[in-house]
C-alpha cells in the first residue's frame, strides 16, 4: 500500500505567495530586458552611421529613406499587433516577435547596399511592432491600478539605458569587431532572451485576477473620445523623440565634429537624463496625489511641465558649447518620456482590458506614423544648404499641442464624474 504524505495547507499557501511574488519580479525585468533590445537594434545603425557612411556612400536622403520606412513599417504593425496580442495573448506574440526582429537584426551584417539595408529595416520594423501592446498589456494584466503607472515608468527607462549603454557598448565592440560584428552581436542577445521568455515568463497565470484590480470610476466619454487623445497626443510627440533618436549621433558629429568612438560619453548623459525622465513621470503623478489632486489632474499637471521643459531645444542650433547641447538635448529627452509614461498610462487606466492591446497599438501607430513623416522630411531639411531650423522650432511646441489635444478629446473633468459600481474580485482576462 502506497502511503501519502500530507502538505501543510500553510506551506501550500506559502509557496503560492513565492511563486506570485517571483512572477512579479520576473515579469518586469523581462519586460525591462526586451525594451532595452528593441532600442538597441534600432538605435545601432544610427550610431554606425559614419562609418556605413564612408563604406557605402550614403547620402541624407538615402538615410532618411532607410529610417523613414522603418518607421513606416513599425506603424503598420502596431495595427496588427495590437488584435494578435487580443487574439493570441501576450506571451506568444512577443516571443516570435523578439526573435523575428533579432533575426532581422543579424541579417544587417549581411547587405551591401542601400536596398539591402531597407529591406531588413522593414522586416526588424514588422516584427518590432509587437513590442509596445504586448508590454502595455502584460502591465494592465499584472498590476494593480496604483502601481502601473510606475511600472509604465520604470519600462519607459529601458530605451534610455540602451540609448546610454548602446554607444558604449558599440565604442568598446567596434574597434575589435568592426561594424558588422558589432551587430551580430547585438542581435545575438535578442535571441538569447527570446529563449528565457519562451521558457520562464508566465502569462495569464493564475495570480493575475489578485494582483490587477478594477477601475474606481468609468468614463462618461464615449471610448473613440479618450482613443483619439492619446493617438494625437503620440503623432504629435513621438516625432520628436525619433529625431533625436535617429539624428542625435549625426547632430553631434556636424556640431562639434564628435567621432563615433567619442560619442559614448555625450549620448550616454543625454539618453541617462531620459531614463530620469521616465521614472519621475510614472512617480510624479502618485506624489501630486497626496496634496489633494486626483490622479488624472496630476497626470495632466505633470504632462504640462513636461511640455515646457521641450521650450529650450532649439539652443542646440545656435550653441557652440557641447555641455549645454547636451543639457538641453537631455532635458528634452527627458520630458519626452515623463510626457509618453502618463500618456500610456492614460490610455492602459481607461481603455478596457480586452482592448488594452488595439487602444495601445492605435496610439503607437500615430506616434510612428509622425515619426516616419519626421525621418522622411528631414532628408530635405538634413541636405547641405538647408536649415534644420523649421525641424527645432516645432519639436520646442510639440508637447504643447499634444498636452492640447488630450485635454479636447478627453478633459480629465469628464473622466472622473461618473462613479462606477465594481468590485476587487471581478476577474481580469487572462492573456
Amino acid at each position: 500500500m502506497t502511503r501519502r504524505l500530507s502538505v501543510p495547507a500553510e506551506a501550500t499557501e506559502t509557496a503560492e505567495v513565492g511563486r506570485v511574488k517571483g512572477q512579479s519580479v520576473l515579469m518586469p525585468s523581462l519586460l525591462f530586458l526586451i525594451g532595452i533590445i528593441a532600442y538597441a537594434d534600432r538605435q545601432i545603425i544610427a550610431l554606425l552611421k559614419p562609418e556605413l557612411d564612408r563604406i557605402f556612400g550614403w547620402t541624407a536622403a538615402d538615410y532618411a529613406s532607410i529610417s523613414s520606412w522603418s518607421q513606416a513599417t513599425i506603424a503598420v504593425s502596431l495595427l496588427a499587433s495590437g488584435w494578435l496580442v487580443d487574439r493570441l495573448g501576450i506571451k506568444r506574440t512577443l516571443g516570435v516577435g523578439l526573435t523575428g526582429w533579432s533575426i532581422a537584426t543579424i541579417l544587417h551584417a549581411a547587405v551591401r547596399s542601400v536596398s539591402g539595408f531597407l529591406a531588413v529595416r522593414v522586416a526588424l520594423g514588422l516584427f518590432e511592432g509587437v513590442g509596445t501592446p504586448a508590454s502595455m498589456k502584460a502591465i494592465r494584466t499584472t498590476f494593480p491600478r496604483e502601481a502601473q503607472g510606475r511600472m509604465i515608468g520604470l519600462l519607459n527607462a529601458a530605451p534610455n539605458l540602451a540609448a546610454m549603454g548602446t554607444p558604449l557598448i558599440v565604442a568598446l565592440l567596434f574597434p575589435a569587431l568592426g561594424w558588422r560584428g558589432t551587430i551580430i552581436t547585438v542581435g545575438a542577445s535578442g535571441l538569447l532572451c527570446a529563449f528565457v521568455w519562451f521558457r520562464f515568463a508566465r502569462v495569464g497565470s493564475p495570480e493575475a485576477p489578485v494582483l490587477a484590480t478594477s477601475h474606481a470610476n468609468q468614463p462618461t466619454l464615449p471610448a473613440w473620445r479618450f482613443i483619439t487623445g492619446f493617438a494625437l497626443g503620440k503623432f504629435l510627440t513621438d516625432p520628436v523623440w525619433w529625431f533625436l533618436l535617429f539624428w542625435l549621433p549625426d547632430l553631434l558629429h556636424r556640431r562639434f565634429a564628435l567621432e563615433p568612438s567619442s560619442m559614448g560619453l555625450p549620448l550616454a548623459i543625454a539618453y541617462g537624463m531620459a531614463g530620469i525622465g521616465s521614472i519621475l513621470g510614472g512617480y510624479a503623478p502618485f506624489f501630486l496625489t497626496r496634496t489633494g489632486c486626483t490622479h488624472e489632474t496630476a497626470r495632466r499637471i505633470v504632462m504640462a511641465l513636461a511640455a515646457l521643459c521641450v521650450l529650450p531645444l532649439p539652443l542646440l542650433l545656435t550653441t557652440s558649447s557641447l555641455a549645454l547641447g547636451i543639457i538641453v538635448c537631455g532635458l528634452t529627452l527627458a520630458a519626452h518620456q515623463a510626457f509618453a509614461t502618463n500618456l500610456f498610462g492614460f490610455i492602459t487606466e481607461w481603455a478596457p482590458t480586452r482592448m488594452t492591446g488595439r487602444a495601445t497599438g492605435v496610439g503607437a501607430f500615430a506616434g510612428n506614423i509622425g515619426g516616419a513623416l519626421m525621418l522622411h522630411l528631414l532628408g530635405y531639411f538634413a541636405a547641405p544648404g538647408q536649415s534644420m531650423g523649421p525641424v527645432f522650432a516645432y519639436c520646442a511646441v510639440a508637447y504643447i499641442l499634444g498636452w492640447l489635444s488630450l485635454t479636447l478629446f478627453a478633459p480629465a473633468r469628464k473622466l472622473l464624474s461618473k462613479p462606477a459600481d465594481f468590485s476587487l474580485d471581478r476577474p481580469v482576462p487572462t492573456v
